[in-house]
């Protein structure tokens, strides 16, 4: 084969040859994007989706052969595996297996589908090639964004990019049989197309672009059904069941949700919408379509989302889950209200702009963990924990830092605005992002007003209490985080069927990548389910400093203090129940430290950390019958959720009536009123948020209480006036 190198027509490959191995360097060196794996491939599919044609005509215009473009095309889609592979001399890169499936599903593969669809296009026209070429891109790239927009969905696949999974706090993406078998038939559509042209099968060059476009639409029409959309009828039939208020249509899965669960829901639906729309002095002009997936794997599977729960302003719609929906209702009802002063047909904040999209919601529910926004951001920004307000709500840095301080801050500084500036003046700013406009002040200089007010704001917690809170990484500060949750969705799997072995395996190669919480304590669950406790013991100790700063530290204290317990070193034990106590990272963990010694008190102690969540929560009700121990009452409620304990059993488990003497205790005794009003038991539910609310007063959590409470009023209330209608089902 003889090829003049320096043949001047060449200058454009060995050009793109050139920008490729520039861009790889550069993404090789920023996050997430250069963990070789999801983001990179996808980058590099756009790109070579894009020029690959283009490439392509631009031979054909300088009568290139083809076996010499297809050898540029060889080295341009090697050339950022290459640097991948001499980058890993000098910097440690994620597993280049794991990397090298998602860059051949989606970059090759994109690369040859560009190459069949610009020939193509060269078949059917003479003129314009490369004008009709960008403009197939364009209408292809145009699908799922309708899908999107008209859809129940926020994933798509799409021949450009291969596959978007939604959100980004949804971390394993993974090369699935689906997404496999979706390339297939991009590969199998766009080649049967480009050989029936190029060997002239079809002569009639109208009759074979009517029949090209008319296989498309049936496969669009079908992708439903092949399980790479989500369509309204799909759904449907996915959440058969329906109730519809006066304000809500709200469907799920009667299979799965009982009587009083859905009673719930359509009382809290319409609750939150009653005291928004007095709030915010407008509402939605239409009822508002709610979605309860069964659990969070299911919203994932059929939405494209499974940690976050999502609301599409402009369908006037919110997708919920079981397992989540009582904390995330009243801030995706919120987006759906916004849609009242969002722009254009997405109705949302002007430029798209994350932080108002989430700040505008953030700042009417003023609640992070029942506490009010200024509260938490107050101490936040006093131990160090900041951002920049004027990045923050420019482009798309609200994704940068961990996303409980990018949603802290959006809302608080929203909260700010509203406050000191009227709701009318942070409308037109969620409208235009022009804050001179709005608020005849810069950016600049309401965040320095802002910073002056947090300086001035009261500190309510301590550095280690903050450090609970935010102490947390964002995707684009971890390593190699899309490998790392596909391996520990794969541990989780094992561990279900009680395949300890493959679990350990997995979990043992995470840790020489990177010291990862999940995986010291997935690890340490092994041993623990095998009483190798003193091995266990020794794992957590190993990796115990490594997590200061963080949430995990003080979670795997309580850890070691049980190994301790179990190991029969009582003293240790206590030593760790006893700085958590006095620490106090987050109000529950010192009520598990708490219980903890009241149980050694007992003799219960040992029992209790070995014994099934059965007769965990027995030894409970036998420790409860002694006298009443509150701070043993998050424990009875979650095990009571596991357990599915009827709400009487819980409230007979008492020697005497619950009675909180301070705010901690009356903490407590309303996370019970919580789960009894999940339980539909009204009565109890309000009787016990009253007793909360009276200790309250100069608490933290006033605010939830006091909400709460409100909430269990307007239950009894209303009860009646809503359940003599009827549901449909």
């Amino acid at each position: 084969m003889n090829i003049k190198i320096f043949n001047k027509d060449f200058v454009v490959f060995y050009s793109f040859i050139a920008v490729t191995f520039i861009l790889s360097l550069l993404l090789i060196n920023l996050p997430l994007v250069g963990s070789f794996g999801y983001e990179f491939s996808v980058f590099f599919a756009l790109l070579f989706f894009i020029f690959g044609g283009i490439l392509n005509i631009y031979r054909t215009n300088k009568k290139i052969s083809e076996k010499n473009y297809f050898l540029f095309v060889l080295t341009i889609v090697a050339t950022p595996l290459i640097t991948i592979l001499f980058a890993s001399f000098f910097k440690p890169i994620c597993s280049f297996w794991f990397g090298l499936s998602f860059y051949t599903t989606l970059s090759v593969i994109s690369f040859l589908i560009s190459y069949f669809l610009s020939e193509i296009v060269q078949s059917i026209f003479q003129r314009y090639t490369k004008t009709i070429f960008l403009i197939s891109v364009f209408l292809i790239c145009l699908i799922p964004v309708t899908e999107i927009y008209f859809n129940p969905q926020i994933y798509f696949y799409s021949p450009v990019i291969g596959f978007f999974p939604g959100t980004i706090y949804d971390e394993d993406v993974s090369v699935t049989s689906t997404l496999l078998f979706y390339r297939g038939l991009n590969l199998l559509y766009f080649g049967l197309l480009f050989v029936v042209i190029k060997r002239k099968l079809i002569k009639n060059k109208i009759f074979f672009a009517s029949l090209a476009l008319l296989v498309a639409v049936i496969f669009i029409l079908l992708s439903s059904q092949l399980g790479f959309s989500t369509t309204q009828y799909r759904l449907d039939n996915i959440l058969p069941s329906k109730a519809e208020t006066k304000n809500f249509i709200i469907k799920y899965d009667a299979a799965k949700v009982d009587t009083n669960e859905i009673k719930n829901l359509i009382l809290s639906h319409e609750f939150y919408f009653e005291k928004l729309k007095t709030v915010l002095k407008f509402n939605p002009d239409r009822k508002i379509i709610s979605y309860i997936f069964n659990d969070k794997n299911q919203k994932k599977k059929y939405f494209g989302s499974e940690q976050a729960d999502v609301a599409k302003p402009w369908l006037y719609e919110i997708y919920l889950s079981r397992d989540s929906w009582n904390k995330s209702l009243k801030h995706e009802m919120l987006h759906i209200f916004s849609a009242e002063i969002g722009n254009g047909i997405f109705k949302l904040a002007a430029s798209f702009n994350p932080a108002l999209i989430e700040g505008f919601p953030e700042a009417i529910d003023n609640n992070i963990d029942d506490i009010e926004l200024h509260t938490l951001a107050a101490s936040a920004f006093h131990f160090g924990y900041r951002i920049n307000i004027e990045e923050l709500f420019s482009g798309l840095n609200f994704f940068k830092s961990f996303s409980g301080l990018s949603y802290l801050y959006a809302g608080s500084f929203s909260k700010f605005l509203i406050d000191n500036y009227g709701p009318e003046a942070f409308t037109i700013f969620y409208k235009t992002k022009e804050a001179e406009k709005a608020f005849g002040k810069s950016l600049s200089k309401l965040s320095e007003d802002y910073y002056e007010f947090l300086r001035n704001y009261k500190i309510s917690f301590s550095k280690e209490q903050v450090e609970y809170y935010f102490g947390r990484a964002s995707i684009f500060q971890k390593v190699c985080p899309r490998q790392i949750a596909t391996e520990l969705k794969k541990a989780e799997k094992f561990l279900s069927i009680e395949n300890y072995s493959e679990a350990e395996k997995i979990y043992k190669e995470i840790l020489k990548t990177t010291t990862n919480y999940l995986a010291v304590s997935g690890l340490a669950h092994i041993y623990y389910e095998h009483k190798h406790y003193d091995k266990a013991l020794n794992l957590i100790n190993q990796y115990l400093n490594d997590f200061r700063g963080t949430p995990y530290f003080y979670n795997l204290k309580l850890s070691v203090g049980d190994f301790y317990s179990l190991v029969g070193d009582t003293k240790s034990a206590l030593t760790n129940y006893n700085d958590l106590i006095e620490l106090k990272p987050h109000l529950n963990l010192k009520a598990l430290a708490e219980l903890r010694l009241e149980l050694n008190k007992n003799g219960y102690l040992k029992n209790y950390l070995e014994s099934t969540d059965s007769a965990k929560f027995q030894i409970l009700v036998k420790l409860n019958k002694q006298k009443p121990v509150l701070s043993s009452l998050i424990s009875m409620i979650s095990l009571a959720e596991r357990l599915n304990i009827h709400s009487d059993i819980i409230l007979d488990s008492f020697y005497s009536p619950l009675n909180p003497t301070n705010d901690e205790e009356a903490y407590f005794v309303y996370q019970l009123s919580k789960y009894l009003l999940n339980k539909f038991d009204i009565t109890n539910a309000r009787k016990l948020a009253s007793l909360s609310l009276r200790k309250s007063f100069n608490s933290i959590y006033y605010i939830s209480i006091k909400e709460h409470f409100e909430k269990c009023n307007w239950f009894v209330k209303n009860y009646d006036s809503f359940f003599n209608q009827t549901l449909n089902r």
